[in-house]
Order: C-alpha cells, then structure tokens, then sequence
C-alpha cells in the first residue's frame, strides 16, 4: 500500500503526528510533511489540528474508511503471494534407505536441485521405523522404505508400493560359506550376524504386531547367533570385511557389495519378496506437493537400472 496511506492511517488511529511519528520511527517533521503532501494531493482537508490532537474531516473519515478497505485487501494479497512462494519453494523432506538413496536417489536429488535451485532440501538416511517416527512427528514429508509388517492401521500412513525385492545375505572375499555350492539359513547359525540400522525400541510404538517383526529375524536365527549392530553401512563393511559375520540386505544392492570387496552368498532358500514403498500421511496424500515429489521418484525408479534384477 502506498508509503502516504499508511502514515495517514496511523495518524488517524492514534489522533498524533507525535505518536505516529514515534510508531513509524520517522521524525514528526518529516510526517508532518507527509500528511501536508498527502492533503495537497487529494485537494481536501483530512485533519483538524487542536490542542486536543488531530480529528479527522469529513473528507479524511472517508479516506480512513476506504484505506482501511484498501489496507486488507493489500494484506490478503501479500499473504497469498507468500502462502504461494512457500508452496512452490516448500522443498525437499523426505526419509530414505540408504539402499535406494545409493540406487536412485542420489541421482534424483541432483535433478530435483537442478529444477529447483532455491528450494530447501533436507534428506534424513535411516531405518524404516525410524522414519515412520519423523512422518507422524512431522519432521519429514515422506520417506522410502520396505513396507512395515505389523504396522498400527490407526498410525494414518499410507503406503504406496513402488517394487519388489528379496534378501541377500553378504560376506567377506575368502569367508568359508564362500566355498559351499549353496547355503541354506541353518548354515548361518554358525557365525555372527551383522545388523546395520537396526529397529530401535523407542521407535516401535508405532507397530501393533511385535510378532510379525521378530518372526522375519528369526528366519536367519538371529536370537540365537552373535549380533553386531551398527546404524553406518560404512561402519558394517569395515566390519564385515575384517570378520567372518554374515549380513543380510536387499539383493539390489549386490553389485554395489561387489564393488566394496563384498560378496553374496549362494542361498538356496532366498527370503522375500519385500515390497518397497513410498509412505505419506494419509491426511496429505492428495497435496499437491507431495504427488509431484511421489511421481518424480517413481519416474527415477522405473528407469533406475537395479528394476530389472526385482519382482515388480
């Protein structure tokens, strides 16, 4: 709104060039000055000037009136410009695996900066569980995972499958097993098992099926093998690389292990498939924002090269 207006205003709503001057910290000469403009402007008297403060006219009653009309509008204005901004620049925040943040993601993001320069972008690496945590505190708008077994329906996430893959199981060059044609998980019990991200209790609340969680680690006999955890991929290769530990992981991600002086073990009895997924809140499912975010990363996962070794 224009500069004059808003010091005709708050003179007028405050009855003193002084006050006014003192609230719009500009000196009462120079407002003084202002109003007088103003007035010679609009060719009327806005003011009656008295010992008693500054009453308005007739004329400046009107103008009030209308200013004050004028003064919402340009505040609706603004505030739609910027509810707008922020919508177009919300940004980035989502939860990723460090699988499929290796796999497609990386390469997503690069674009989504690209097209997107200005725009906040905050990418949380974590456990599954951990992420459905940040979802329903609100901390991340989405995230990529597998689908959470024994998941509470009344939590109000929403998943949206995007493919499907088994476990592989991952050892050191010159490991043992390595020498075997194939293993089967009995063969597992006799060496430590590595977990990397593990769940972590705090963030089981949101499961109403505790059985169906353990159920999956007793498939590899977990409770009754050594366990060593760690929340790094780095920190499991090292370890994995310097031990005779057994990791399990999703089966994409072998070439990569290759690459990493890793190697699959030949399982005759491959667990899955899991389905991976997106999850929303359900409340946001249909928000703009994050269908343009949930079709970018579908576009990245129907291209990604890794598709073809999963059950889609």
């Amino acid at each position: 709104m224009d500069k004059l207006l808003k010091q005709f205003l708050t003179v007028a709503e405050l009855n003193s060039l002084s006050h006014a001057a003192t609230r719009l910290f500009i000196s009462q000469p120079t407002l003084t000055h202002n109003i007088k403009k103003l007035e010679d402007n609009l060719g009327v008297e806005l003011f009656v000037r008295s010992s008693k403060g500054m009453a308005l006219t007739p004329y400046g009653e009107l103008l009030m009136e209308q200013t004050r009309i004028m003064q919402r509008v340009h505040d609706n204005a603004m505030e739609k410009l910027a509810q707008l901004k922020v919508k177009r620049e919300r940004g980035l925040r989502i939860g990723v695996g460090m699988a499929w943040w290796h796999l497609f993601f990386r390469d997503l993001l690069q674009d989504y900066r690209r097209e997107n320069p200005t725009a906040p972008v905050h990418v949380d690496i974590g456990n599954h569980l951990r992420s459905m945590d940040q979802l329903l505190c609100g901390d991340i708008d989405l995230f990529i995972g597998h689908e959470i077994v024994g998941l509470n329906e009344r939590a109000g996430a929403v998943f949206n499958p995007l493919f499907q893959a088994f476990d592989g199981c991952y050892v050191r060059a010159g490991h043992p097993l390595l020498a075997q044609p194939s293993c089967s998980l009995v063969d597992l019990l006799a060496y430590p098992h590595l977990d990397v991200t593990p769940d972590e209790a705090r963030y089981t609340q949101v499961l109403d099926n505790l059985a169906l969680k353990q159920a999956q680690r007793e498939r590899y006999y977990v409770p009754e093998r050594v366990v060593w955890a760690t929340n790094s991929m780095t920190a499991g290769l090292d370890i994995l690389r310097d031990s005779d530990a057994v990791m399990t992981y999703t089966n994409v991600l072998a070439d990569y292990f290759v690459q990493q002086g890793v190697l699959p073990l030949p399982i005759d009895e491959p667990q899955g498939p899991h389905t991976v997924g997106l999850y929303v809140l359900a409340e946001r499912a249909d928000d703009e924002h994050i269908q343009h975010i949930t079709g970018l990363i579908q576009q990245h996962v129907a291209s990604a090269p890794f598709i073809s070794q999963v059950t889609l």
